[in-house]
């Protein structure tokens, strides 16, 4: 083989070795090319759904292509949110990723791990935990009210959940131990009926969401006792955070979105900006709003902090729970 042809070859070589390279970061830089699937691990119709709803059709305006709707029901989230992870890690498959979505890893075996199995694109809506009791229930005039008679009447504050294992039941054992308090949870079959049970009088309070007790408020049935985040809710000015009075609790229901594992920065980055500036636009904000849907966006780093941080807590809550 002569020298020149010898050059020639190794150049070849070279050339297909970077090739690869050459076409995945061309692919990168066009990102994206077409419509990106979004996984929605519940049913459609829910709140989780609408909202995603809402602010897919914000974020797809900033994103340039279409970001499509999948309903993939099943498992409390696991079965749309394994899904995803299986997809190809090219940012053309993402999914919601809820507190939920983490919760039912720590209550049994799934089919991922919570904090390792994704790439967390953003959070869009934390949702804070709060306890309300009924308007008409002179017994809790202020929260630390609340507080004292679960302290002082172990087991008498009942408080309805939508279900064992529930991100709200779970907020409950938080809050006794938060509180060195003894309120017992009551569990109903979704939020509609753990309502009913509330306003019939069969129940003490409620741990619910904000975007879940919204009309109750609205129709002055219910007065929210205090709210678990690290400061007041701009929709609930007047209502205390429970380290206001004196115990830490911060608990909410987190609402974002993830990519499976490997998918490239870049292009969670891209995701991430969309739905960063559609969290930005008035009319969004206004929409979410009347849904009951508290915006909150948090980035890549950010929110795989908080699932982090979140699978930590209820780690520990599941296994006290799984030991009673």
């Amino acid at each position: 083989m002569s020298k020149k042809t010898m050059v020639f070859v190794l150049a070849l070589l070279i050339g297909l070795t970077w090739y690869p390279g050459i076409i995945q970061s061309q692919s990168i830089k066009d990102y994206p090319a077409k419509p990106v699937t979004l996984i929605v691990p519940f049913a459609a119709g829910g709140g989780t759904d609408i909202g995603t709803r809402i602010v897919a059709k914000y974020a797809e305006k900033h994103l340039g292509k279409p970001l499509v709707i999948k309903n993939v029901e099943g498992g409390g989230s696991e079965v749309g949110v394994s899904q995803m992870i299986r997809s190809k890690p090219d940012g053309y498959t993402i999914g919601g990723y809820n507190s939920a979505s983490v919760i039912l890893t720590t209550m049994r075996k799934a089919s991922y791990h919570p904090v390792n199995d994704i790439e967390p694109i953003c959070l869009v809506v934390s949702d804070p935990r709060l306890f309300a009791v009924r308007a008409d229930d002179n017994r809790f005039k202020e929260p630390k009210d609340f507080i004292n008679f679960a302290r002082q009447n172990p087991g008498k504050l009942t408080i309805g959940t939508s279900g064992a294992g529930t991100s709200g039941h779970l907020s409950i054992l938080a809050l006794n131990k938060a509180a060195n308090a003894e309120a017992k949870p009551v569990h109903f079959g979704g939020a509609g009926l753990s309502k009913a049970a509330f306003l019939g009088g069969h129940i003490v309070a409620i741990a619910q969401t904000y975007g879940e007790v919204l009309q109750m408020i609205k129709e002055k049935k219910a007065r929210v006792m205090a709210i678990a985040m690290e400061e007041r809710l701009q929709e609930l000015p007047d209502v205390p955070t429970f380290k206001e009075i004196g115990i830490d609790l911060v608990i909410s229901s987190n609402r974002g979105f993830a990519a499976p594992k490997g998918t490239p920065k870049e292009i969670i980055n891209k995701l991430a900006d969309a739905f960063k500036k559609a969290s930005a636009e008035k009319e969004y904000l206004k929409e979410m709003e009347n849904m009951g849907l508290p915006v909150k966006f948090l980035g890549s780093a950010e929110f795989g902090m908080l699932n982090k941080q979140e699978y930590e807590l209820y780690s520990v809550l599941s296994k006290e729970l799984t030991q009673k």
